[in-house]
């Protein structure tokens, strides 16, 4: 019997309390600490790994002593399960809410001797049942779903993982569906494959016949297609009239597999023959999911879709004639765009050609910007880059208002373009410079490589060295540093050696002023990744100050710190005896009014030479 031990309704009475948090790993420990971004200990390190899942969810693995657990980011227990659930890829369902993601895992019940492959959400529960040989596949429908065996039948589910259907494919191929409002399938026999069969989820025929696709039209009806030619039929499959619209680039015969109807499954553009027969004048078009048929507004040239601007729109590819809205029916037969057509800027490159030089339009198919004398556009980001006529590399940047052109012996990086500032490669001298678009000049000097680009500075590599360049070209950080680090908007750490051999770690404000300096033996500096919700941030710094060794043996130290430079979390692996390089004995960790030991009953002394590291200070003299 599954034990379940489950604290939601707790969780939801209680009032929401938003964190900052993220996971510290305690080198010694095998296991994460959640920690709130102020320092506070959420969960302890007694445990296993901790995963996040999703918005304010995170994931403990399941232990030897300690049972698989679920936390919000404020570290509040939600649920724990003594089975066993192993997270694999996204399942993602069509038209599903935003804040319920799902997962394909691997399932195992609490007593049970062998587990199954199901689907579960950001709380582990179960949402399709754990199944073996197979896998769960989400369908273009919102509301059904497949188990394919690895052998048998394919199985359809509801999203309760109640079964709906099954289609034996040695004997029949599945063709087609369900559709969206429509639980209907089509399959096609195995051995006599003209044979095709309509069926309901209660087993009844609707009507059969030669089917290599079909579509659902909404008052019921179909488009189904034979071969290249697709017809209209009423929801019995009888022709509707004489007509059949040809669907170009299915030779050799086609049969579409599965289809639900989707964007992928709606054939592009067809050529509608009125009467059915050869000699009919093609009239290209489109088929609508009204069941209609919508002629190309102009037959002159070929025709493309666009997504721009946030409408659907008819492409000439001529370019003769401007482009034009698509029918509401055929946009919603297209459907949503992908994600690079929903951010591709509103207006369009066309390439030169022997009648027309390189020019930008509007959506519209207004000329935007057409410069004399270039031969290439390139976008890139917001704008885009142009190559002079007899050049081989970009010197023209234009930003949909105003074009700026570098001075000649200069090419633009199109990898370093973040306006104003703009990374060029001087052929003759063999290094980098910037130029700053609305200063309209190169500033600063020469640098031999950028680390580092934003819009207002510059982390750059000169003679060996990294330096911070601003974008009136002043280097309020000379280059004499090991790394430097922007840290968001308003701070940035450093890292350079001293004449000692030690390293300075400083940590400046917006207008480089000094928050916090330290003079440590060796330092790695990353920015750690912090979640409050779907907020990602980078509230916290981790350091590795690598192994320090004390008169009693070598200590391994890792901090956390908050954006003032203040020791959050101080992580220390200590010697075991006979440890003379290596520290390989207990883990202490330290936070801000707390201690965990990674035994307990052993736990570690740390010495008193070694604290002022762990409180934010130097390295110490009997440490070097």
């Amino acid at each position: 019997m599954k034990r379940m031990f489950v604290l939601t309704a707790l969780a939801a009475l209680a009032t929401p309390v938003q964190a900052q948090s993220f996971t510290v790993l305690g080198h010694r420990f095998g296991a994460d600490a959640l920690v709130a971004a102020d320092g506070r200990l959420l969960v302890a390190p007694n445990g296993e790994r901790i995963v996040r899942l999703a918005a304010d969810r995170w994931m403990r693995a399941q232990g030897d002593a300690t049972p698989q657990q679920w936390y919000d980011d404020a570290g509040r227990l939600l649920r724990e399960d003594r089975g066993y659930t192993e997270y694999h890829t996204p399942f993602v369902l069509p038209q599903a809410a935003h804040g319920d993601p799902l997962w394909k895992a691997f399932i195992r019940a609490d007593g049970e001797p062998t587990g199954g492959w199901g689907v579960v959400d950001a709380l582990g529960q179960v949402r399709l049942p754990a199944l073996n040989d197979g896998e769960w596949l989400p369908l273009a429908v919102p509301d059904r779903v497949l188990w394919h065996a690895n052998s048998g039948a394919l199985r359809f589910h509801d999203l309760h993982g109640q079964p709906v259907m099954e289609l034996d494919e040695r004997k029949a191929q599945w063709v087609a569906g369900p559709f969206v409002g429509r639980h209907v399938y089509v399959s096609c026999s195995v051995e006599v494959p003209t044979q095709c069969n309509v069926q309901n989820e209660a087993g009844k025929t609707l009507f059969a016949d030669d089917i290599d696709a079909l579509l659902p039209v909404s008052d019921g009806g179909w488009w189904l297609r034979q071969g290249e030619l697709w017809r209209r039929v009423d929801a019995q499959g009888r022709a509707t009239d004489a007509a059949r619209y040809r669907q170009q680039g299915l030779y050799p015969r086609y049969r579409q597999y599965g289809g639900s109807a989707g964007r992928r499954d709606w054939p592009e553009q067809v050529s509608r023959h009125a009467t059915g027969r050869e000699k009919d004048t093609p009239e290209p078009g489109w088929l609508m999911a009204d069941g209609r048929f919508t002629a190309q507004p102009t037959t002159r040239g070929r025709v493309r879709m666009d997504y721009c601007d946030g409408r659907w729109q008819v492409v000439h590819d001529d370019d003769a004639s401007p482009p034009t809205e698509v029918p509401a029916a055929l946009a919603a037969v297209l459907g949503e765009p992908d994600a690079e057509q929903r951010q591709a800027p509103p207006w369009r490159v066309h390439p030169a050609t022997d009648d027309h030089p390189a020019a930008v339009r509007d959506c519209n198919g207004q000329l935007m910007f057409a410069p004399p004398n270039v031969d290439q556009l390139d976008a890139v980001g917001a704008g885009l880059l142009g190559t002079f006529v007899g050049e081989s590399s970009p010197r023209l940047w234009w930003e949909g208002a105003t074009a700026h052109t570098v001075p000649e012996g200069l090419a633009i990086d199109d990898d370093h373009v973040v306006p104003p500032l703009l990374l060029l490669w001087n052929q003759a001298t063999g290094q980098n410079q910037l130029y700053n678009i609305a200063l309209g000049k190169v500033i600063g000097r020469s640098v031999d490589g950028v680390e580092h680009m934003d819009a207002r500075r510059v982390v750059f590599r000169r003679e060996g060295r990294q330096g911070l360049m601003l974008a009136d070209g002043s280097e309020p950080l000379p280059p004499r540093y090991l790394e430097i680090l922007p840290w968001g908007g308003d701070r940035t750490l450093t890292r350079r050696y001293l004449e000692d051999g030690d390293e300075e770690l400083t940590l400046l404000d917006a207008d480089y002023t000094v928050l916090m300096r330290r003079r440590l033996a060796f330092t790695g500096v990353a920015l750690e990744t912090t979640w409050e919700g779907d907020v990602q941030g980078h509230a916290v710094a981790r350091l590795n100050l690598g192994t320090m060794q004390l008169p009693d043996g070598p200590y391994f130290v890792q901090q956390w710190l908050d954006r003032n430079g203040q020791v959050l979390v101080s992580d220390v692996s200590c010697p075991a005896p006979g440890d003379d390089v290596l520290a390989r004995g207990a883990g202490v960790m330290l936070g801000m009014g707390w201690r965990q030991d990674s035994t307990p009953q052993q736990p570690c002394r740390l010495p008193d030479a070694l604290m002022p590291v762990l409180q934010g200070g130097d390295t110490t003299p009997a440490m070097r």
